[in-house]
């Protein structure tokens, strides 16, 4: 084979231009002793250091859909500091387009926008994907999982010498199960050490093509430790909440092979806070790579893929956003987000008033931070695509715990979940938000994108705007206010000058009760009370569409007890613990 793709970082070659899928097979498969060493495994788990080009990842699943049982799963968990677009991936395993089947095509349409975090990707009820977007010496730190492979991909050691460093061994120590396998194409002095030190046991082996020597070994005990594969039945799981939160949770666990039910006592899903027919998907923009950042970002990206996947379904406008500067705070938050995030210019960007305004259609007189996959889908249609699959609904008031049967309870009821939990263990309130419908005018007929400005209005949409959102905290009802109304257009105006002098006639309106905590952050995790498994997915405000699809899957990572899909920082962040902390 001609050809191999190289590295413009690291100036080597991806796999090996004789044949990069032997070379796979050799190193990776072969060193690691597979098929044979999930043989007895309920759940297998492969962490990688160097995704590339996706194709140690699809020869692992390739093998795993061919020799495992139907009970058996594989996760597989890799990192990548410098993504290759879809395109590119594409263009590279082309050679091997036939042996893959529609593998390839799976993978690309799965592939998250190159944003920095940890990116969760359901292949199927089988294969989950872990795909870490970051320098792996600062992200695996992080991980939570029990390893039983390791593919010691990346760079040889001479060009890519910061990968091979100390932190990835002890992670890699503490990530492993007694008897984990590893395997590198690497036979250097400095890895077979580095290993050694902390407890692997290493032996060189015969190398593929022109490299004599690779390693390989186990770590500790000299034999893998077995886990019995025993078919047992799932556990019954129970959803509070017929809204986003709730919704996403059960679509999240039918990937995983679960068969929820959903208890929502207003007789239909997505009639209260996600019954609206607009909602606008953006990451929450934090000046640190915090905890919120760490989640929100991954998030955004994971709802793009669900959201081009799910298409006219779901109403999905991907038409891009544009949040004005229009104070030194946020300028100030929006620059430093750009240097801690490290997300891709073709991903986020500053761009000024005249390219700002070039973007929008109309004129501008301020900068923006520009998110060109931002977009819009309907909630109220998302909800329903999400419980498509679900057969199990049910119209019930839950007015105790002790009324549920299941063997899990997944709380999603927003501000009902008050009555399971007292104020000082979940505290979260509710908060009033109007959005109004209008007639486009000449000029507003000409948005393009959606403009957020501390308010926002949508993209011209059959004639049509949305302008909004109020913002109450002090009231509790969802009626409509005509006042609403008009305050919602006049702070449009007063954002976007150019239509200060236009008149506007209110079409409809629709108000709901969104939920937050006292932190503005999203409540998820495991809770205890009364011998019951009991999981919360609560609180994301306006931010509902990315953070209750990213809670979903590490709910699910919580129930089946599998490799996690969000940091440990982001585990303190989102737990509902961190309020006692506090105190």
């Amino acid at each position: 084979m001609k050809g191999a793709p190289r590295s413009e970082q690291f100036n080597d070659i991806y796999f090996s231009a004789d044949d990069g899928l032997a070379e796979t097979q050799h190193v990776f498969i072969n060193g690691n002793n597979l098929p044979q060493a999930w043989e007895n495994s309920e759940n297998f788990v492969i962490c990688e250091t160097g995704f590339g080009t996706g194709l140690n990842f699809l020869a692992a699943w390739h093998l795993f859909e061919k020799t495992a049982h139907t009970d058996q799963t594989l996760d597989f968990i890799s990192f990548e500091k410098y993504p290759l677009t879809p395109d590119e991936i594409q263009k590279a395993l082309e050679p091997w387009q036939s042996h893959f089947d529609e593998k390839i095509k799976l993978l690309c349409e799965n592939y998250p926008i190159s944003v920095r975090g940890f990116h969760r990707i359901k292949i199927n009820s089988q294969i989950t994907f872990t795909l870490i977007f970051d320098d792996v010496n600062e992200a695996i730190p992080e991980l939570d999982a029990n390893v039983d492979s390791w593919f010691l991909d990346g760079f040889t050691p001479t060009k890519n010498p910061d990968m091979w460093s100390v932190t990835l061994f002890e992670n890699m120590a503490r990530l492993s199960k007694e008897g984990a396998s590893f395997a590198t194409f690497t036979a250097a002095g400095d890895v077979r050490r580095g290993l050694e030190d902390v407890g692997f046991i290493v032996e060189k082996s015969e190398g593929f093509g022109r490299k004599r020597d690779m390693i390989k070994g186990h770590y500790k005990s000299k034999e893998k430790t077995k886990t019995i594969l025993a078919s047992k039945l799932k556990p019954s799981i129970a959803i509070v909440g017929g809204g986003l939160a709730g919704t996403s949770v059960a679509y999240a666990l039918k990937q995983y092979g679960f068969d929820p039910v959903i208890y929502e006592q207003e007789g239909d899903i997505s009639l209260k806070a996600s019954g609206n027919d607009i909602g606008f998907f953006n990451p929450r923009f934090t000046a640190l790579w915090d905890g919120v950042g760490q989640f929100f970002a991954p998030a955004y990206a994971q709802f793009i893929t669900m959201a081009k996947q799910a298409g006219d379904a779901i109403n999905y406008k991907p038409c891009g956003a544009l949040h004005l500067i229009n104070s030194p705070e946020k300028e100030k938050r929006f620059y430093k987000m750009l240097s801690n995030w490290n997300w891709a210019e073709d991903h986020t960007r500053i761009v000024d008033a005249k390219e700002a305004s070039e973007i929008a259609g109309i004129e501008l007189d301020l900068p923006a931070l520009y998110l060109p996959d931002a977009g819009s889908v309907s909630p109220q249609k998302l909800c329903h695509h999400y419980v498509a699959d679900i057969t199990r609904k049910c119209n019930q008031t839950i007015t105790s715990l002790e009324d549920l049967e299941e063997d899990i309870i997944i709380l999603a009821n927003a501000h009902s979940v008050s009555q399971f939990f007292d104020e000082d263990i979940l505290p979260v309130n509710s908060v009033r938000g109007q959005i109004t419908k209008i007639q486009a005018s000449q000029m507003s007929s000409k948005i393009k994108c959606n403009i957020h400005y501390g308010g926002y209005i949508s993209q011209s949409l059959d004639s049509t705007h949305y302008v909004g959102a109020s913002f109450q905290p002090w009231l509790d009802h969802d009626d409509i206010i005509d006042d609403d109304n008009v305050q919602n257009i006049q702070k449009m105006k007063t954002a976007l000058p150019q239509l200060a002098g236009d008149d506007f006639e209110v079409l409809h309106a629709w108000a709901g009760l969104r939920t937050a905590a006292k932190d503005k952050f999203p409540i998820a995790g495991k809770i205890s009370k009364g011998g019951k498994d009991i999981y919360v997915s609560l609180a994301y405000g306006s931010h509902g569409l990315v953070g209750s699809l990213k809670s979903a899957h590490y709910l699910c990572d919580l129930i089946r007890k599998g490799p996690c899909s969000i940091q440990f920082e982001t585990k303190k962040s989102i737990s509902y613990q961190r309020f006692s902390a506090k105190k």
